[in-house]
Order: structure tokens, then sequence, then C-alpha cells
């Protein structure tokens, strides 16, 4: 229930349902003021007042439909546009309608309305035809993807046979005209399928080859690199993509490829983390630790939380975090600035907390939240405004949204027991998304420059699958009949020891059966990256690599 700001009384109120054939309509009671016209206004301002009167009239919102009435639901009795319904509808329509259907049922309502099939007054039908190229305005210019289906290009043919014959040299037929055109010229796409062959010269990550020698670099500009990468994947995310849960299904994989791309750098980041402390010689282990955790903790002060989550769930994952020994030698301080960090995403710190946390940061200047506990954070944080060189924004870590919209998937039917699409669940989908949406447009905030040379070095990283590195794991410090996941060791000496359970976390991540990814998290199965699997070309380096950390095969 709403409340009018100055009288603070109600001025909306559920009515009920109401329903027609096709159709089932939520009603509320709105109370709207006005002037009342046949009173003076010449009167002192005290007595205005009273000439506001109030009325109440009813408004209807569409609860579940046939597609037919949803798209009929884009106007409104009067003719006029229905803005939210529209940029719900446009958001959400993939799950239960392909384009080219909804495209049709638009131009058979123009056309109906062209020969007023539905028996309107004449001062109605050209309101609903605005309408109609309204909406279709609005589509063009916010899903241009829907349009881009090559080599034909049936969709935007259609729109433009259409604007053709109903509305030449108008400004809907000019730009469904260049589009058209500008589609037509571009190449067909390139197959983006990398093959390494069989003589391909990997680089192991720091050979005298590499353009870094990590762990000995600049924390922030990595961190800002590392920013960079998830800015431009984030800004080329087709939010809509993320409904349904349609990047989890092999199947339709095809239908999500720009949310697949996000989980790809994800998890090329995790694989990195755990690769490089791996890989590394042994006394540089608790090193290269040390210096994720500073990445880390960069990555919190640019509010990246993606990167953020990806170097903590690489930290977390069971092959890194079983290494007692090497935790033990890392620095007491760097220890509990990494359990800071990795509350954000605990199991202790639910969802609700987490997305509270994305949105206040959203659009703020600087990162100014923290733990109430979290003392590292909060000197690091409080030196952030006097140090921070560039303007940032926000980069969210988005298993924070898929887990909304999968749960909202579950919980909530698409189709009414009578066979009427849920629209009412469209609705909650697009809160989920309009939130995403926000996020995507504060990264526009980032003016990182390119680093190619990091780019080099990040490409070059040798990466080990969960199997392997848990096995060189193994052989790092080996469990002595115990196991690795109720193992516990002590961080710290003398009076101040501080305990860490080096069980393996688990992450709150959402599991996913495409290509052997999961989500945001580490696997059963193991997670690989794209160009750099471990493979045939990479096992004639596996005894050069356990050589340099003094093993035998």
């Amino acid at each position: 229930m709403n409340f009018d700001a100055e009288t603070s009384q109600p001025t909306w109120k559920l009515w009920g349902e109401e329903r027609e054939e096709g159709a089932v309509y939520t009603i509320y009671l709105k109370k709207v003021r006005y002037q009342n016209p046949t009173k003076t206004l010449l009167l002192e301002s005290d007595d205005e007042r009273s000439h506001l009167e109030w009325e109440t009239i009813r408004v209807k919102f569409i609860k579940a439909g046939t597609i037919e009435k949803l798209v009929n639901s884009l106007a409104s009795d009067d003719g006029e546009l229905e803005s939210t319904f529209v940029n719900i509808f446009l958001a959400t329509y993939r799950t239960f309608a392909s384009p080219h259907h909804v495209l049709s049922l638009l131009i058979e309502r123009y056309e109906y309305l062209v020969n007023n099939k539905e028996a309107l007054s004449e001062s109605m039908i050209d309101p609903h035809k605005k309408t109609v190229v309204s909406a279709l305005h609005v589509w063009l210019d916010s899903y241009p993807e829907d349009f881009r289906d090559p080599p034909l290009h049936t969709c935007l043919r259609c729109l433009h046979s259409f604007t053709f014959t109903y509305l030449p040299k108008t400004e809907l037929h000019i730009k469904a005209t260049y589009r058209l055109e500008r589609f037509l010229k571009e190449c067909k796409q390139s197959d983006t399928t990398t093959f390494i062959s069989d003589d391909y010269d990997l680089v192991i990550a720091n050979s005298p080859h590499s353009p870094y020698n990590f762990p000995n670099i600049a924390e922030r500009h990595f961190a800002e690199q590392l920013t960079r990468m998830d800015r431009d994947v984030l800004r080329s995310m087709v939010a809509h993509q993320c409904l349904g849960a349609v990047w989890s299904k092999n199947k339709r994989a095809g239908s999500a490829p720009t949310v697949l791309a996000t989980i790809d750098q994800f998890n090329a980041v995790s694989l990195r983390v755990i690769s490089t402390v791996i890989l590394a010689i042994n006394s540089e282990r608790p090193h290269v630790i040390e210096t994720w955790i500073d990445i880390a903790q960069e990555l919190r002060v640019l509010k990246n939380f993606s990167s953020l989550k990806a170097i903590i769930s690489g930290l977390q994952s069971n092959s890194v975090f079983r290494l007692k020994k090497t935790w033990h030698s890392v620095p007491r301080d760097k220890v509990e600035l990494f359990q800071e960090l990795a509350r954000i995403f605990s199991e202790e710190n639910n969802q609700w907390a987490q997305r509270k946390l994305l949105i206040r940061e959203g659009t703020a200047k600087f990162a100014d939240t923290f733990g109430h506990n979290d003392r590292h954070l909060q000197k690091i944080i409080q030196k952030q405004q006097s140090t921070m060189s560039l303007n940032i924004g926000t980069i969210p870590y988005l298993g924070t949204f898929l887990t909304d919209l999968t749960m909202i998937d579950a919980a909530t039917p698409d189709l009414l027991p009578d066979g009427l699409i849920n629209f009412d669940k469209k609705r909650k989908e697009f809160e989920v998304l309009a939130q995403i949406k926000l996020l995507q447009g504060a990264a526009n905030s980032y003016n990182i420059t390119e680093d190619s040379v990091f780019d080099q070095w990040f490409h070059s990283i040798l990466v080990l699958d969960d199997r392997e590195a848990f096995r060189i794991s193994c052989q790092i410090e080996p469990s002595d009949n115990i196991t690795s996941s109720c193992a516990n060791s002590i961080i710290g000496t003398g009076k101040k020891q501080k305990y860490i359970n080096y069980e393996h976390k688990k992450n709150d991540s959402i599991s996913s059966n495409c290509s052997s990814k999961s989500l945001y998290g580490l696997s059963d199965d193991g997670l690989h990256s794209p160009n750099n699997s471990l493979d045939k070309q990479v096992k004639k380096y596996y005894s050069l690599i356990l050589k340099l950390n003094n093993f035998v095969i």
C-alpha cells in the first residue's frame, strides 16, 4: 500500500482480481487528487488545499494471460503506452515466446487497427497505432540483438517490410532500413574455437619468457587490469540471457553466450590463482598466496566483487586450502585480511546481505561498507579517498543475481493451472534484471588503460584442472593418513595463535552442466579454461614443473 507524502493517506489499495477470456488482472484502487476547476484559485494559499478533491480510480495490471493478451496490454485502455509493462515484457518475453512470434503479433495488431477489426472509435485508433509503433521503437533500440539472426536476419526483414508498407519514410522505417543494411554488410561470425596443435609452445608462468615475474608485481595494477577485463565482459553481457537458467543447460547453451563469457572469465581468474600457487617454487608459495590476498584487497577497494570472489574461490579450493605448512608461513595479518574478504561471500553472510552490499556500492564513488569486525578492511578503505587515482564503478559477483533468478524460476511456475502465462513471475525476474543493468551502467565509470603485457602474462599461465592441481598439492604436502577435509592448523606463534580450518570451503555457487563448467566455484569435475586446459601438449612440461618444485616423478 502506498501513501500520499503530504496527507499520509493511502493512495493505492489492492482490490482483488478480475478475469476475462485469456487474461487475469490484479485490480488496485488508486486515490488521486485533482484541482476542482469550479473553484477560484485567487484565494489565500491557506485555503487552496480545500479546493483539492479526491477521486478513486481503478487501475489494473495483467497478472497472467495468453501471449496475445500480453501483447495487447502494451497499451492501456485509452491507447497510451504502458511504459513499465513494455520494459518488463521486452526484457523477459524470451522465456515464453520467440522474437518472430512477438513481432508477428505486433504487426497483426497494427493491421487490425488499420482495418478497425476491433470496432474502436475513430478517436481511439490513432493512439493505439502509435503505441504499437512506440513499442517497436523501444524494442529495436533496446534489444537490437533480437533482430540479428544471420545470415538472413528474418525478423529485421519482416519489420522492414512492414514499415515499407504501412510506415514509409517514417523514423521507424529509416531505422529498420539502416540496421538491415548494416547487418548485411557485417562479415559472418568467425569460428571462435581455438585449437592447440601438438607443437604449440606453451609458455610456463615465471619462465624467462614471461613478461611479469609473479608474485613480484604491483598489486594495484594487477587489480586494475583484472577489473578492466571484468568490465569489458560485463558491459557486453545481455542481461536477459540470465533468465531461465539457460546458461546451465547444454541443449540451450548457445542462447546465453554472454553469460557463459562471464563465467569463463571468472573461472579463468580462479584457475590462475590455483595454478600460480601450486606451481610456485616451494619457498615462493607463501609469497604467492600473500600476493593474491593483496590483489584481492585492491579489488575490494575497486569494488570489483567478481574477481574478488574468483580469488577467494581459488584460495579456498581443496588443492590450495589444504596446504597447512604453506599457510603457516603466510603472515598472520594477511590471513586475517583473507578471512575478512572471504566473509563477504560466506554462507553466514547470506544472499540478501551480498545483494544489499552490491546495490549500496553500485553508485557510490568509493567502497564505503565493511563488516563490524573487519579491522584490516576498515583501515584500507579509510585510505582509499586519498590514494584512488581513477574513476571507479562496481563489478558485481553475478552469481548473487543468478541465484535469485534460479530460485524464482524454480519456485514460481511459468504457467498457471489454466495454461495462462504467469506474468507476475516476469515482474519478479525484471526486478533482478534491472539491478544487473544498473550495475552494468556503473561499470562504465571505470577508466582503465589496457596493458597488453598483462594480457600476455595472464594468457601465458599454465592452467591445471582441479584433479591435477589436487594431485600435485598432495605431493607438495602429503596428508599423512589424515584427510585434508578435516585437517586443522595453527597460524601464528606465541600467545596470539590464529586457528584456521583447512577444510575445503563450500562456495555459494550454482552448479552448471555447460561444458564442464561450474558457475563461480570449483566442481569435483574440475574447471577448464577454453584455451589453457591440461592436455597432451601440457604434459611434456609436467616433469619440468615438478623439478622446479623439487619433486621426483
